[in-house]
């Protein structure tokens, strides 16, 4: 069974659910792995990390299209300066002017960082942030998850095909098979873990 790109996967998962009449919504059941995969896990190696250098306009800071969550945000002063995350309602309590100064602290709304005071100069900040997976459209498409965990990808989509199939004899199978890749993923994440931030890189298959 090959599973180099998104045609194959597609094919194999149509394979897998022994069904020839899903073409059309397979897609949406891949399409709703990758969600899952965006919302539950945070790899601490490179596969799932990003790096982004923040220009500031009057303390805000439009954050990279992929970005989740961040993992660090430094300013680029001499020396720099690790900036310290505060939630929006603590930012505004801490910062009610608009007084520049080096960056201490910073926020996230929308997709936009804002610093704490603003930078009163055209330094920068460099921030290291977890990635959203790039989502397979075309047939030749593939990622890192589909090259190093493609039984993530195939048993999740079967997984996530139990609403629109009902009742299926093979469901509980799926899940097995879907823990254990889910904690292979966890186990190559443990190798390739460095110092920082928690990480949660195992998936949740509770088949309701």
């Amino acid at each position: 069974m090959a599973l180099a790109n998104y045609g194959q996967l597609k094919t194999s998962v149509a394979s897998l659910l022994n069904r020839a009449d899903l073409d059309a919504v397979i897609p949406d059941f891949i399409a709703m792995l990758e969600a899952q995969v965006n919302r539950e896990v945070r790899f601490r190696n490179r596969r799932q990390e990003g790096t982004a250098t923040l220009a500031f306009t009057n303390g805000s800071a439009t954050l990279p299209t992929d970005f989740i969550e961040a993992r660090t945000v430094v300013f680029l002063s001499t020396p720099r300066v690790r900036m310290e995350y505060l939630s929006p309602s603590a930012f505004e309590n801490l910062y009610t002017t608009d007084t520049p100064g080096t960056p201490a602290n910073f926020t996230i709304v929308g997709d936009t960082l804002k610093s704490g005071p603003h930078p009163n100069s055209a330094v920068g900040a460099r921030i290291t942030y977890y990635k959203r997976l790039d989502a397979l459209a075309a047939d030749a498409d593939t990622n890192w998850l589909l090259t190093y965990h493609p039984d993530v990808y195939l048993y999740g989509a079967a997984l996530h095909s139990a609403p629109y199939l009902g009742e299926d004899s093979r469901l509980q199978t799926w899940v097995g098979l879907m823990e254990n890749a889910s904690l292979q993923v966890a186990g190559d994440d443990s190798r390739a873990r460095w110092n920082g931030a928690p990480v949660r890189p195992q998936l949740s298959v509770t088949v309701v």
